[in-house]
């Protein structure tokens, strides 16, 4: 497993949250990023597209963190600010909020390849073998799915020490 370590500092991100039944994830998002491509939605953050970090397109999973949610916000979107000298702070397009995320400690995993499988594979090893030994535990923050091009992916999950 290919990952970092980061500090990063606090950011925002402009998109659209689906509240979905966390049991049926695996199922509902791909329905979410399929009708996104189809409505326009995927042209709209074309249009107005920042090249931030976290970077591409997000699909971000909040209020699951724990894992004995019912439910979860499941959202759509882009990184439009972080907190950093220089960055400028893109709006968010009509129709789109904005969410924002405090500075955190991120391990950043590569999780190129084919999707669904590079994915679920990165969480196998992740939650498996590599969060047991890591001298981490989870911190209360969404996980980030940073979906780029040619089957580049990198997932985003914060940490603490333990």
């Amino acid at each position: 497993m290919k990952y970092q370590i980061e500090q990063w500092p606090a950011f925002r991100v402009a998109g659209i949250s689906h509240r979905i039944k966390t049991d049926r994830a695996f199922e509902l998002v791909p329905q979410i990023w399929e009708k996104a491509w189809k409505d326009g939605t995927m042209k709209k953050f074309m249009s107005f597209f920042p090249d931030y970090r976290p970077s591409g397109f997000l699909g971000i999973a909040a209020g699951a963190e724990s894992g004995s949610s019912d439910e979860m916000d499941y959202i759509q979107a882009v990184t439009n600010h972080v907190e950093t000298p220089g960055c400028n702070h893109v709006a968010a397009p009509e129709g789109m909020a904005e969410f924002s995320y405090p500075a955190a400690t991120w391990v950043v995993i590569n999780a190129d390849g084919e999707i669904p499988k590079a994915i679920n594979d990165i969480y196998q090893e992740f939650y498996s073998e590599w969060l047991p030994c890591s001298g981490y535990k989870l911190s209360d923050l969404p996980i980030f799915e940073c979906y780029m091009q040619e089957n580049r992916q990198e997932v985003w999950i914060a940490l603490e020490e333990a």
